[in-house]
């Protein structure tokens, strides 16, 4: 028996914690180099925020220059020497020992106006550094919403492609989380980190290049033990991945859990199950907590491991200035310069920490990006227009299970302008024929047609807006009444929605809301009845107008007057179209043109009510059931 592929979830493929070291390091690659591809379109605001990021890294040698002017001119000066005429910071290095600093001529005499010149410099320098940081973040920042959007838009537009075959196979939850927050932390490894790899670097290099000028010896020995600093990361970066990769799947599990409590919110009061929803919620919650504490301690140790190295090279620097005949003033500036290098080394150092975690949600993101629907269009398909309503099945055959068919060698014709009904016990069949109609899916073997044209042969847009359906299981949006009746035909106008609210019979009680069409549902329409909320589905369907009408159980929430008025509203309705109805109750399908009898995915017979009645035991049955007790 043919079956519907069993398409899973990427996210069961994605078990990083059991991937070997070459497979993680080829899937990173990847990764990261698809992720530069997202900030190709933005290269021009990505070239002004590199720029800026390597500025704000320079003006920390600058920094350093500035101070050593003043420790070797200034305070001198302030302690009654007399102020140098000439400087010559970089007198002992053969490339630099020409280049003299000059005060001014006309502080001469007033030492003091050149010591406030420097002086203002340094909160110039520091307010230059902050500019130039801040049009970095701000470019980087931009370059990272825009990413954002495009990772967020192309998640849940695969999402949507996706047939049934796969919602039947994931959790709600999951799907919100990735969605909501993995394309967030996706994102954030794009561009913070790339803003991060650019300016620290820069920083770092900037000030060990100017400490180099001042003092190569000295610096050397100060920085010896600097590559030291990737130890400690090293040696944490797997545990960071899998407390990451724990975390994410947690709150996946988490996310669930909150959908499918605030879902089934009437289910949990009416059972009394509200501390059991809680205990579920709280058992996520704590091991989030506790993978969340894994990885954060694992990044915050990479702090102090590196102060350790930076102190012990710090230590080095001091032996050596020891033995040497190094100034103070060179001394103190390159000091602060390794100072204020380390925190660029400690947040340089957490960067492969974030990228573990950062890796992990792109992983799963790119897996649903990428992730091919079961139902697709062929290439060349064609728009389907001018549908008449004659549907033709042959020998369909197929299975939502191995080994259990839903339809077993079904054929079946469905005219123009008449009305039919499936009926048979639960799981004969009847509301797979309609899934299969609509192209929900596809079947395992056989064919359907649609005017005599093969329902693949066409797009699956142009194939459903030739269907309208109004099923048992209504669906309303956390909107107004009117985009809700709307929601069937988008284009239509205020006066269209009220004409198909009277047809449905919904008009009435619209209008007794207090703000009439404008009136905001709950979630999924829970501020209205049962009755009422299939009325606004059934106005959705007569405004879609189209050639083709499902009814899956459409009176089933109705009151018996209720019910009537849909019935001749459907009969109006239905004129000129092809009708097909699922029905338990058989009172509401005797007047159908045919009557199709289903059990264990077959046809038993098609007939109207009083042939049936006459010759098949199966519709005996049923009516029986139904009705002896008139």
């Amino acid at each position: 028996m043919a079956e519907t592929s069993d398409q899973m979830p990427p996210s069961r493929a994605l078990d990083i914690a059991k991937s070997s070291s070459d497979e993680l390091a080829e899937d990173r690659r990847k990764v990261f180099r698809r992720l530069l591809s997202y900030l190709r379109p933005y290269r021009t605001r990505l070239a002004w925020g590199i720029l800026f990021g390597v500025l704000a890294g320079l003006v920390n040698g600058a920094f350093l220059l500035l101070l050593q002017i003043v420790f070797d001119i200034i305070i001198p000066a302030a302690d009654g020497q007399p102020m140098k005429e000439v400087y010559y910071p970089f007198a002992d290095l053969p490339v630099f020992q020409d280049f003299e600093i000059r005060p001014p001529a006309f502080v001469e005499g007033k030492e003091w106006i050149f010591a406030l010149i420097v002086g203002l410099s340094l909160p110039c320098i520091m307010l230059l550094r902050g500019l130039f940081h801040y049009l970095h973040a701000y470019c980087m920042l931009w370059i990272n919403m825009k990413v954002l959007y495009r990772l967020r838009d192309e998640s849940f537009t695969s999402l949507m492609s996706q047939s049934l075959s796969f919602f039947n196979h994931v959790k709600q939850g999951e799907l919100i989380q990735t969605v909501a927050n993995q394309t967030r932390t996706t994102a954030d490894a794009g561009s913070q980190l790339l803003s991060a790899l650019i300016q620290y670097p820069i920083a770092i290099v900037a000030i060990i290049v100017t400490a180099l000028i001042l003092d190569p010896l000295y610096t050397l020995a100060a920085i010896t033990v600097f590559p030291l600093c990737i130890l400690p990361v090293a040696l944490i970066s797997r545990k960071v991945r899998k407390a990451g990769g724990k975390e994410e799947e947690e709150s996946e599990g988490l996310m669930v859990t909150l959908h499918e409590s605030f879902s089934g919110v009437r289910l949990v009061k009416a059972h009394s199950r509200e501390e059991y929803q809680r205990k579920r919620f709280n058992d996520g919650n704590g091991k989030i907590i506790q993978f969340i504490m894994r990885w954060r301690k694992a990044m915050e140790i990479s702090t102090p491991m590196v102060e350790i190295v930076a102190a012990l090279g710090v230590s080095l620097g001091m032996l050596y200035a020891w033995t040497s005949d190094i100034s103070t003033a060179t001394f103190t500036t390159i000091n602060l310069g390794l100072i204020s290098l380390y925190p660029h080394a400690k947040a340089l150092s957490r960067i492969q920490i974030q990228v573990q975690k950062c890796f992990v949600a792109a992983l799963k993101v790119f897996a649903y990006i990428d992730a091919e629907p079961d139902v697709k269009d062929k290439v060349g398909a064609g728009e389907l227009t001018d549908c008449k309503g004659n549907i033709a099945l042959r020998d369909v055959e197929f299975s939502y299970v191995k080994d259990k068919p839903a339809l077993n060698g079904v054929s079946l014709d469905f005219e123009q302008g008449k009305r039919y009904a499936l009926v048979g016990q639960s799981g004969s069949g009847k509301s797979t024929i309609l899934s299969l109609i609509l192209r929900f899916y596809d079947p395992g073997k056989g064919s359907i047609r649609i005017d005599g044209v093969d329902i693949r042969d066409y797009t699956q847009q142009s194939l459903r807006d030739q269907i309208g359906l109004v099923s048992q299981d209504t669906f309303l949006f956390h909107d107004t009444i009117l985009n809700n009746i709307r929601y069937g035909y988008l284009e239509a106008t205020k006066e269209q929605v009220i004409r198909a609210a009277e047809m449905a019979h919904a008009h009435e009680f619209i209008t007794e809301q207090e703000h009439g069409y404008d009136t905001m549902l709950g979630d999924k329409g829970c501020t209205l009845s049962g009755g009422q909320q299939q009325r606004l589905s059934i106005a959705r369907a007569i405004l879609r107008d189209a050639p083709i009408l499902f009814l899956d159980e459409a009176t089933s929430a109705l009151d018996s007057e209720s019910e009537r008025a849909i019935q001749d509203a459907i009969s109006e309705l239905s004129k000129g179209k092809t009708v097909i109805a699922i029905a338990h109750r058989l009172s509401t399908v005797l007047d159908s043109d045919e009557i199709v009898v289903m059990s264990d995915g077959k046809v038993l017979d098609k007939a109207p009510h009083a042939v049936l009645l006459e010759r098949c035991p199966e519709y005996q049955r049923l009516y029986q059931l139904q009705f002896e007790g008139n």
